[in-house]
């Protein structure tokens, strides 16, 4: 009970900071803004007519890793960063507008109903169009194929396909597509943005609404953890100074705890501001997305715990130095240092990774390769391995919000990101530096004299 007691008290201490309420009360704000978006669905022509011809497949591209002209896909160092690497499909599919959509379940322009469309693909020429009409087996395949980019990631089940028979003098074949919603069709259906309930348009152009979701909290998400994890390293840099201040140390170290226990349990009590303030904007943000857009981005929440870890590689350094110097300033200069040192050196490491595969894909002899093996990067990539994976965490961070906001959380680690990015290493090796700080920290503090 006694150690429950130093948790308890951390936790007042955490919950005695103004700049807590501020930051929690900025979050409302914040959330309360949000919810005054609204999405409005186009009509079932508009979306399905940029669904067929590719224009959508635009969006869809980032779910994998970027295709370099050999075919080969990337499979280290290189990122598909969501909603900015894209790799623009061509297709000779389009909606064949003159013939009417048919609606064989649910209400009509609704992201949710059943519709039968006419597909037409021109040919060459009117030869290679009657040859298609006398044999379509092949092309209603190559069409299956076409939707089944979709229906691999849940935005629609596609049905029966059939050649419409028109007149043998066109250069185009059409073919009727039964097109099924699903659970995750919403996320791909065309929607146009507004603010303050419809009242302030955002966009003329019209985007499919998980990705609108994915840029709206990747913003909000992004901007809002920087300042409460520079805010947090500010605020929490006190609480282990503070304790070693004369005469509240001397009442402490009466007690019978051990003081390793003792230091280990204020700093997860100073866990606890960032929890908190995590806690209240992730799950705003989360519920008025849900409630203004009806997707409901589950996976958002394990931000939480993943904030929290982020902050907890921080805040390691930090009690480290305050227990060295006992100076809050210290703890807050070299804490912020340390979280650009570890920026750098992940961001560095990336860029020696692409720039080695991009020497790899041009086929470059391996003496002529200036990426692939030089004295800085053995440098980078020795200290990358031995610091904390901050870069990774930021990855996975995107990842998981992308991913949930467009495919409903379907989509798997190796799509979007490189192949042989290991996890548990990166959290290993994470976690192994936070014990390293703490032991380091409980040794220094048991062993000096107060």
């Amino acid at each position: 009970m006694r150690y429950f007691a130093i948790l308890k008290d951390s936790l007042r201490e955490a919950l005695d900071s103004k700049v807590l309420y501020v930051l929690i009360g900025l979050a409302l704000l914040v959330i309360v803004f949000v919810a005054t978006l609204s999405f409005r669905a186009l009509s079932a022509e508009k979306a399905l007519a940029q669904i067929v011809d590719g224009q959508v497949l635009t969006f869809l591209e980032a779910l994998k890793p970027v295709q370099e002209g050999s075919g080969r896909p990337r499979t280290k160092g290189q990122v598909a960063d969501p909603g900015f690497v894209f790799d623009l499909p061509r297709t000779s599919y389009r909606l064949e507008t003159r013939e009417p959509i048919v609606v064989l379940r649910g209400a009509a322009d609704s992201p949710d109903a059943d519709y039968r469309l006419t597909v037409s693909k021109m040919f060459v020429n009117k030869e290679k169009a009657a040859q298609a009409r006398a044999q379509p087996q092949a092309e209603i395949e190559a069409l299956r194929r076409y939707f089944g980019r979709f229906e691999k990631h849940g935005f629609c089940r596609v049905g029966d396909i059939q050649v419409v028979a028109e007149d043998q003098e066109r250069s185009s074949v059409a073919f009727t597509v039964d097109w099924h919603a699903t659970a995750g069709t919403r996320r791909l259906w065309l929607h146009e943005p507004s603010l303050f309930f419809g009242l302030v348009p955002l966009s003329n152009v019209a985007v499919p609404l998980g990705f609108q979701l994915f840029l709206i909290a990747r913003v909000v998400i992004s901007t809002g953890a920087w300042i409460a994890l520079m805010l947090g390293v500010v605020i929490t840099a006190f609480f282990i100074p503070n304790m070693l201040q004369k005469g509240t140390i001397d009442l402490l170290l009466v007690k019978p705890i051990h003081r390793s226990l003792l230091l280990t349990f204020k700093y997860a009590g100073g866990l606890t501001f960032i929890l908190l303030t995590n806690t209240v904007a992730l799950v705003g943000i989360w519920l008025v997305l849900g409630w203004r857009s009806g997707l409901w981005a589950n996976w958002l929440l394990l931000l939480i715990p993943l904030l929290t870890f982020f902050f907890a590689i921080l805040y390691s350094v930090s009690t480290l130095i305050a227990v060295l110097t006992r100076s809050t300033v210290t703890a807050i200069l070299v804490t912020i240092g340390a979280w650009f040192l570890f920026y750098l050196v992940g961001t560095t490491n990336q860029v020696f990774e692409m720039l080695a595969y991009q020497e790899e894909l041009a086929n470059v002899p391996a003496e002529q390769r200036t990426f692939s093996d030089n004295t800085m990067r053995r440098v980078v990539e020795a200290v990358h391995r031995v610091l904390p994976r901050t870069s990774d965490l930021d990855q996975l961070a995107q990842l998981l919000v992308f991913s949930d906001f467009m495919t409903g959380g379907k989509l798997a680690t190796e799509d979007a990101l490189p192949a042989d990015r290991n996890w548990w290493e990166s959290f290993g090796v994470s976690c192994g530096f936070i014990a390293v700080m703490l032991g380091l920290a409980c040794w220094r503090f048991s062993c000096r004299d107060y």
